[in-house]
C-alpha cells in the first residue's frame, strides 16, 4: 500500500509539473496597482474584490456587494479577487490575459475558467467566449461591437467555453467551471475574454425583444445586457491533460478504496497537499471520490454538518499562507455545495500556519502541515 501511495504521489507530481498552466497569475491574487497579467482592452471591465484588496474606482468599479442590482456579486469566496464584465447583444467589454509562453502550432489546448452570474434580473447565458492573439491589443474605452470599434469589422473566431452538461450558467451562489478546446495556429501569446458577436445570441436577444426608436438610440439597437464574473483561468496543453487523466484513472482504485471508508459523526477527514494544485486552491480530481463520498453521507444524514479548516506550513509570507488556507477551505465548501449540500451546513475557515500538526523542520513534516481538515458533526 505504501509503495502504491508513493507511486500515486510521484505520478501526480510529475503530471502536475508537466501540465503547466500557461496563464500568468491565473487566480488573480498577484496585485500591483491592478491585477498582474490582466489588462482591460475594450470598455471598462471591473475588478470585484473584498474591501481594500484592489484599489477601487478609479480605476475599477468594485462589484462586490455593489448596490447596483445589474452589477452585483455577493459571493467571491472562491477567490478574494475576480474579473467582471458586462455585455449585450451587440457590445462586449474585453479583457486581455498574458500567457507565459506562445502556443505551439497545431497543438490543442484545454481552456477553462470559473464563472458566476452577478446580475440579478437577466436570463442566463450558456457560454463564455475567448479569442487567442499573437500580438497584444491596445486598450480603448469604446466597447467592442459598437460601430466604430477597431475590432467590429473583423471576423473574430472564438472558442466557446461551456460547463460539462452545456447547461445555462445561472448560479449566483456557486462558481461553475466552463471549458473548451482550442487548436493553435502558432505563436499566440494573448487571450481575449468577452462575448464575441454571435455568441449567446438567443439569450441576449430575449433581453431585447423590442427595437428602440428615439433620439438617443438608433433603431434596432440592443442595449440591455448581463454581467458575469470570472476566476481561476487555465490554458493547458490537451496532451498533458489527457496524460494526467490517464494517471488518475490508473490510480483511482487505490484512492476509491480509501474514499469508501465509512463516514461517521465525529470523524475528521484530511485532504493533504497532494489534493490541490501547488500553491493554489484548485481541487485536483484525485480528491473527488473522497468528497463525493462525504457529500453522499451528508445527503443521507440531514442532521450532520461539517467544519472545514485549511492549514499550511510556515514557508513563505504569513499573510499569503493565511489567504491560501482560506481559499482551499472555501473551495472544498463550494464543491460540497455544488453537490447539493446546503451552505448553512458547512463552515470554512483558514488558519494559515498558526496550527501546525507537527514542527516544520523537515519537508516530510511540512507536507503533513499542508492540509485541509473536515470535521463531521451533528447539528
Amino acid at each position: 500500500m505504501k509503495a502504491l501511495l508513493l507511486y500515486l504521489f510521484f505520478s501526480l507530481y510529475l503530471s502536475q509539473a508537466i501540465a503547466q498552466n500557461l496563464v500568468k497569475n491565473p487566480s488573480l491574487e498577484q496585485l500591483k496597482g491592478g491585477v498582474i497579467g490582466f489588462k482591460p482592452i475594450s470598455g471598462t471591465p471591473d475588478i470585484a474584490s473584498v474591501q481594500h484588496k484592489v484599489l477601487q474606482y478609479p480605476p475599477y468599479f468594485n462589484a462586490y456587494r455593489s448596490e447596483t442590482p445589474s452589477r452585483q456579486v455577493s459571493n467571491i469566496e472562491f477567490g478574494e479577487v475576480c474579473l467582471c464584465q458586462w455585455f449585450s447583444f451587440e457590445a462586449s467589454e474585453l479583457t486581455q490575459v498574458e500567457l507565459t509562453r506562445p502556443l505551439r502550432k497545431n497543438q490543442e489546448y484545454v481552456v477553462s475558467l470559473y464563472t458566476i452570474k452577478a446580475s440579478t434580473i437577466e436570463p442566463p447565458i450558456t457560454e463564455v467566449t475567448v479569442h487567442f492573439r499573437s500580438r497584444p491589443l491596445p486598450a480603448i474605452r469604446q466597447v467592442y461591437g459598437l460601430k466604430d470599434h477597431p475590432l467590429t469589422n473583423l471576423a473574430i473566431p472564438y472558442t466557446s467555453l461551456k460547463d460539462a452538461a452545456g447547461s445555462p450558467l445561472d448560479s449566483r451562489a456557486n462558481w461553475t467551471k466552463v471549458s473548451g478546446t482550442y487548436k493553435a495556429k502558432g505563436g499566440e501569446r494573448y487571450l481575449l475574454i468577452g462575448n464575441f458577436l454571435g455568441a449567446n445570441a438567443s439569450a441576449l436577444e430575449v433581453m431585447n425583444p423590442d427595437t428602440i426608436e428615439n433620439d438617443e438610440e438608433p433603431k434596432g439597437s440592443k442595449t440591455k445586457g448581463t454581467y458575469y464574473c470570472y476566476d481561476n483561468f487555465s490554458v493547458v496543453p490537451k496532451s498533458e491533460v489527457d496524460k494526467e487523466e490517464a494517471t488518475l484513472s490508473d490510480a483511482t482504485p487505490a484512492v476509491a478504496s480509501k474514499a469508501a471508508a465509512p463516514m461517521a459523526i465525529g470523524k475528521t477527514i484530511t485532504l493533504s497537499d497532494i489534493n490541490f494544485d501547488s500553491g493554489d486552491h484548485t481541487i485536483r480530481p484525485v480528491a473527488f471520490p473522497l468528497l463525493d463520498s462525504l457529500a453522499n453521507f451528508m445527503a443521507l444524514h440531514q442532521q450532520t454538518g461539517v467544519r472545514i479548516v485549511g492549514h499550511t506550513d510556515d514557508v513563505g509570507d504569513e499573510a499569503d499562507n493565511l489567504s491560501l488556507s482560506q481559499r482551499r477551505a472555501t473551495a472544498v465548501k463550494a464543491y460540497l455545495e455544488k453537490k447539493g449540500i446546503a451552505a448553512h451546513r458547512i463552515s470554512a475557515n483558514g488558519l494559515g500556519e498558526s496550527s501546525p500538526k507537527t514542527d516544520n523542520l523537515s519537508e516530510e513534516n511540512r507536507a503533513l502541515n499542508r492540509r485541509v481538515e473536515i470535521d463531521i458533526f451533528r447539528k
